[in-house]
């Protein structure tokens, strides 16, 4: 229910500044699996997600960039750096961790709108419990962040 809320807020966002320019992306970062703070996802989804605080940085082109974590019930990890845009609602998947243990990096990644019906709702649930707030990063910077997803997580 609080996606369909979610990304009905994200929808209505404005329009994007024509003037807005990405920064030349950093190298995916290395991540602690011992380390992730876990994302509520809805009860139908078999994944659990979590983010390395580490991973977490803010900008100066105001994206949060981040290394979300996917673990399967049988233990199966997948990992994804991720970028997000909370002034338009938007995503970038920009590598993925790979089954040799290294990062592959995603060709041409673009940016997607953060819904209900995309692939990633880990993304727009890490927008609404810590990483955005209204249309900016949250307080701008990641210590701000990983305080909100610890308050999130306690209250679940």
């Amino acid at each position: 229910m609080w996606l369909l809320a979610a990304s009905g807020a994200f929808a209505q966002l404005a329009p994007q500044d024509p003037d807005w320019k990405e920064v030349e992306t950093p190298a995916p970062p290395a991540f602690n699996l011992d380390k992730l703070l876990p994302l509520e996802m809805p009860n139908y989804t078999a994944l659990k997600f979590g983010v390395d605080p580490a991973t977490l940085s803010v900008s100066a082109d105001r994206v949060v960039r981040y290394v979300v974590v996917a673990t399967s019930s049988t233990g199966v990890v997948n990992a994804m750096y991720e970028g997000l845009r909370c002034d338009v609602g938007e995503f970038k998947t920009y590598a993925r961790w790979s089954a040799r243990g290294e990062w592959a990096i995603v060709k041409d990644p673009n940016w997607r709108p953060l819904t209900d019906n995309n692939i990633s709702r880990h993304a727009l649930a890490f927008a609404r419990q810590g990483a955005c707030e209204g249309r900016a990063a949250a307080a701008g910077s990641a210590a701000e962040i990983v305080r909100r997803l610890r308050a999130s997580a306690s209250v679940f």
